[in-house]
């Protein structure tokens, strides 16, 4: 079922207070974003100022970002969600345990990584092309940080 779209003046007068920098474009916003940005008013109410204090210096790094880097993220991010839910966990767990480790260990992964060889006869592939023939897609990390903030790919026959 298709939902309708909300006009500015039936939001309550909390909800336009927090969404007033969008006043002059909520009305041209399509039923599902509006939907969506109500929900993220919900959650935000429900942060603890810490939290909020958090989420605000993350949406900052993020704007402040190069436009290339989030078109990225986002890709990745694209792939990660479009993996089976084991692969899913797996990848998460992977990153945990990565993330465990000393700065010194996960700096020395992230060397031998940036120094792979492939395999000869291997045909490498861009990144925005999706999954390379017979093979598995390349891995984002869980935050989307670009490789050399995340995990090396899984090890060769690890599918």
């Amino acid at each position: 079922m298709a939902q309708s779209a909300i006009a500015w003046e039936q939001l309550t007068p909390a909800q336009q207070s927090i969404l007033a920098p969008l006043e002059e474009d909520w009305n041209s916003f399509p039923p599902q974003r509006q939907q969506n940005v109500l929900r993220g008013i919900e959650r935000w109410q429900q942060l603890s100022p810490e939290q909020r204090q958090q989420l605000q210096e993350r949406m900052q790094q993020w704007r402040e970002r190069p436009a290339d880097q989030r078109s990225q993220i986002r890709e990745r991010f694209d792939r990660f969600r479009d993996l089976p839910p084991e692969e899913q966990r797996a990848l998460r767990q992977r990153f945990r345990d990565f993330q465990g480790l000393s700065e010194a260990e996960r700096e020395k992964l992230r060397e031998e990584f940036r120094n792979r060889r492939p395999p000869p006869g291997a045909r490498g592939f861009p990144p925005s092309r999706g999954r390379p023939p017979g093979g598995r897609p390349p891995f984002p990390s869980p935050d989307g940080l670009p490789p050399s903030d995340g995990l090396p790919p899984p090890p060769r026959g690890a599918n």
